[in-house]
């Protein structure tokens, strides 16, 4: 029971709250955008693009939800990357390479999730005589949750980590703490040696 009490400790906290307000937010802003960009290409997208296109395995997308889609996903990643990096995990570092670590957990994180979580589903339930439309939602769900965890995690400890200081740097900083305090020391020893 302690070790449950000190991994929420150590990991969840503020930034695990500004996360997922980050979360909500960024979800909030990307549908309310799918969906207004979705009705206005719906009523500007010529008919010959309307038609239906094939993409992963199905027919059932249409062009302009396939560009909504796009934007949505564009926007809320860029959303998502300011507000995680300077409000959740108060990442001030200018490095560039924290856009590829960024871009990169995301597509880990999405490809771990919604790739393992049907089959794990289907595994899980496979004996349970539920419908497979059921099975594919549940999925989805705990596609959903698992993303969420390792998108966390990764942002957190990967894409937005604090910098350790360097070994060096720790020495350095160690060597003038030690020599402030033998300052400090000498400086009392001698006003000790006037006293008497």
């Amino acid at each position: 029971m302690n070790k449950v009490k000190e991994f929420f400790k150590k990991f969840i906290d503020k930034k695990t709250l500004k996360f997922l307000i980050v979360g909500v937010a960024n979800t909030a802003v990307g549908m309310g955008l799918m969906l207004l960009l979705s009705f206005i290409f719906n009523k500007t997208v010529p008919d010959f693009a309307q038609k239906r296109v094939f993409v992963l395995g199905t027919t059932d997308y249409t062009a302009s939800y396939i560009i909504s889609s796009v934007i949505n996903y564009v926007a809320g990643g860029i959303l998502s990357y300011f507000l995680n990096k300077y409000w959740s995990f108060e990442n001030r570092d200018k490095d560039k390479m924290i856009v590829l670590k960024f871009i990169g957990t995301v597509v880990v994180c999405y490809a771990v999730s919604y790739l393992g979580a049907k089959p794990l589903m289907e595994l899980a339930l496979k004996n349970t005589g539920i419908a497979d439309k059921w099975k594919e939602f549940l999925a989805l769900i705990v596609g959903a949750g698992l993303y969420t965890v390792l998108n966390y995690f990764g942002q957190r400890f990967f894409a937005f980590a604090e910098k350790k200081k360097s070994a060096v740097q720790s020495e350095t900083a160690v060597t003038d703490i030690e020599d402030t305090n033998r300052q400090t020391d000498l400086s009392g020893s001698e006003n000790d040696g006037e006293e008497k």
